[in-house]
């Protein structure tokens, strides 16, 4: 059995990493490569770093930061903003990525994503689609004009793995930022719909969530960007939560495995008589 992954994702607009809530709201964090670097050392299986003004600004994602922030990682890292061709995708593998995620040019046509999996190969095309639920379905929403597109989320996952890529990216605007858990209805038929691994986003706000998404449906990976920014060793705190009903990778000296952990992901603190014996030895004041 596969081992399920914890992703962290960085969205940076106008070079910042910040906070989203909605895709309307953005509240800046700071720099990305410092979060990169805090990630990496609480244990989180891999990175997405996704450029989310790039395209409304017509440029690719800034290769600076793309090489600031995979100098700081030391696992899988996933790049995306602005790319529109080919070129592109190598200069960003260049620059440190590993894969390379496509959204918005997909909306226009799939060139770059065939293209892209005859060069490089499709482990390396990661597929992002931002999903919006209407009256009648799971529709495409377009982050760039604001609006939802006439195409439904299970056809066009479909066709993208038709065309190619090699992983899902579903990002559940309805939730993003809320904290409310992951749309677990919509990310159960679209991990059914398809046979390639599937990433989800939007929702998280605590160690549960993370557990029940990667528990109650096959997706291959969990991501959260909010709630792992404000909560110190928050990725490592999800792994032992996830750890008790799930294989996880533990790849860090320390783990919260066998600590109390309240609901909102924060450690119970330890009673004074195990913190006397925790950490020293009470030794008596000699008199002199």
């Amino acid at each position: 059995m596969l081992k399920k992954r914890i992703i962290a994702a960085l969205f940076i607009q106008n070079d910042i990493l910040v906070q989203s809530i909605g895709f309307n709201k953005y509240l800046p964090v700071g720099r990305p490569e410092i979060a990169a670097e805090a990630f990496n050392a609480w244990g989180v299986d891999e990175l997405f770093l996704i450029d989310i003004s790039a395209s409304k600004n017509k440029s690719l994602i800034n290769l600076d930061i793309v090489k600031k922030v995979s100098s700081k990682c030391l696992v899988p890292l996933t790049v995306g903003g602005g790319i529109t061709n080919i070129q592109q995708i190598g200069e960003l593998l260049k620059a440190g990525a590993d894969k390379i995620c496509l959204n918005q040019s997909l909306n226009q046509n799939l060139d770059c994503l065939i293209e892209g999996r005859k060069v490089f190969g499709q482990q390396c095309i990661v597929a992002s689609i931002d999903s919006l639920k209407t009256k009648d379905d799971y529709k495409v929403f377009d982050y760039k004009s604001g609006k939802v597109l006439d195409k439904s989320i299970l056809k066009t996952v479909a066709e993208y793995e038709t065309a190619g890529a090699g992983e899902i990216f579903l990002n559940d605007v309805e939730r993003d930022g809320l904290r409310l858990g992951y749309n677990i209805e919509l990310i159960d038929k679209v991990s059914k719909k398809v046979s390639i691994p599937v990433v989800c986003s939007g929702g998280a706000g605590n160690p549960s969530h993370i557990q029940d998404v990667l528990q109650k449906t096959n997706v291959s990976g969990a991501s959260a960007s909010n709630y792992f920014h404000f909560t110190e060793h928050s990725i490592t705190i999800a792994k032992a939560c996830v750890d008790k009903v799930l294989p996880i990778r533990q790849d860090i000296k320390f783990s919260y495995n066998q600590m109390s952990i309240n609901y909102d992901g924060r450690v119970n603190r330890l009673s004074d008589n195990k913190l006397k014996n925790l950490l020293y030895k009470k030794i008596k004041i000699e008199k002199i």
